[in-house]
């Protein structure tokens, strides 16, 4: 999107959140670079706390990734006072589009710090689950599907089918549990961009979390063997959920198997970030 259509955009939502009494008219918005898919801006106000106000932009969903404002501010009203995502000022489906405000956070991005992470994975998983996020359904059948239906040609075939799989325990799942989607601050971890939240097998965050070409394509490298173990130990740890380990072992190469085809079907739309994205994961599945 060019400079100018996203002032456009600016000046409209300025207008929406004025006419709304949300945003006073003489705030200053600075827009944000880290989002891959929407608009976001931090609005500085003066005698107030910052804000920021985010603009979804339409059919920018993918095969693996909701962009679904509706569902990310049911997220954060039912995590509201629990200082593991931004408070949520206000929603709304306006003429540009679904829009939000909520309170900015200060702190910092990710520092690879494993063990905060499986510890705020596990307290949003033992979050009790709001009524109305839709079901993630985890299987291998369903894993393969999704590779095939992403890259139907050019794709190895898929690894073994677990033959020995404990059953899924459905929780509270982010769904972009990534390290740009991390922010650290001084009373622990927070996470960010809640649109593609879902009720489901703890594995998928668990796999979304320790996919290499997630942890690149946000700035980050691949975790070791030695940290992967470590934050499986620590989420075991903080969760008591053996069951979701279990899965997460058992379904890692599908998950790996499923990445590759996600990432061939990014490179095919032009984001060559994700042609190298796709050789980590295969690295991943030939280990797993």
């Amino acid at each position: 999107m060019d400079e100018k259509l996203r002032q456009t955009k600016r000046e409209q939502l300025r207008r929406i959140w004025s006419d709304a009494s949300v945003i006073p008219d003489a705030a200053h918005w600075s827009l944000l670079t880290g989002g891959r898919t929407n608009l976001i801006w931090r609005v500085d106000m003066q005698d107030a706390p910052p804000l920021v106000c985010k603009l979804f932009i339409p059919n920018t969903a993918t095969p693996l990734f909701a962009n679904d404002g509706t569902r990310e501010a049911l997220a954060l009203r039912a995590l509201s006072g629990s200082r593991m995502a931004p408070e949520l000022v206000a929603f709304q489906d306006s003429t540009l589009g679904e829009t939000m405000v909520y309170q900015h956070i200060d702190g910092h991005p990710w520092n690879g710090d494993v063990t905060a992470a499986a510890q705020a994975m596990a307290r949003l998983h033992a979050r009790t689950l709001p009524v109305g996020l839709p079901e993630l359904t985890v299987t291998p059948a369903s894993l393969i599907a999704d590779g095939h239906g992403m890259s139907p040609s050019g794709l190895t075939p898929p690894p073994p089918v677990p033959q020995a799989l404990p059953d899924a325990h459905r929780v509270f799942l982010h769904g972009d549990f990534v390290p740009g989607n991390i922010i650290v601050t001084s009373d622990g971890l927070r996470l960010i961009d809640w649109q593609c939240p879902a009720a489901g097998d703890s594995s998928a965050d668990i796999a979304m979390f320790l996919s290499p070409a997630m942890q690149m394509l946000y700035g980050h490298r691949p975790l070791s063997k030695n940290e992967i173990a470590r934050f499986l130990s620590d989420y075991l740890h903080a969760s008591q959920d053996a069951r979701a380990i279990a899965r997460y072992h058992a379904l890692a190469p599908l998950y790996h198997w499923r990445m590759v085809a996600y990432c061939h079907w990014k490179s095919a739309r032009g984001d060559q970030d994700y042609a190298r994205a796709a050789s980590l994961e295969l690295d991943a599945l030939e280990q797993a």
